[in-house]
């Protein structure tokens, strides 16, 4: 059975989309529950290491939602990526005290959008070699 073009390209435009927004969503809400988990008066060493593991559990909790729809391929090393980045960062700056929580939840976007885009450019590139 073949899937009809209109649909076949609806689905692939989909998943073009849903790409970006999964790794800026995963990475906000990782950054979100860093900064709110990390205290301010906390050194930024422990708070990294901290970060990283909540960071870690995260993942797992994501990955275990998203692969089924988008697959575990597609959402495991993106993923990877941006948790660990994003965990230690954000416990960093939650630690700092300084940088308002708003600016924590954007960063961990950001950090998710690009990872997303290095991880479909690479992608794009390595697979135009073959």
């Amino acid at each position: 059975m073949t899937i009809p073009r209109p649909l076949y390209i609806l689905i692939h435009m989909n998943f073009k989309i849903i790409d970006p927004l999964t790794g800026t969503c995963s990475g906000a809400i990782i950054a979100f529950v860093v900064s709110q988990i990390i205290p301010t008066d906390w050194n930024m060493f422990l708070a990294m290491a901290v970060g990283g593991g909540i960071a870690l559990v995260l993942k797992f909790v994501l990955l275990l939602l998203l692969a089924p729809f988008f697959g575990a391929f597609e959402v495991m090393i993106p993923l990877s990526i941006t948790a660990m980045s994003v965990g230690m960062l954000s416990g960093m700056m939650s630690a700092h005290g300084s940088v308002p929580d708003g600016c924590i939840f954007v960063t961990g976007g950001m950090i998710g959008l690009a990872v997303s885009a290095a991880i479909y450019f690479s992608n794009k590139k390595l697979t135009r070699l073959q």
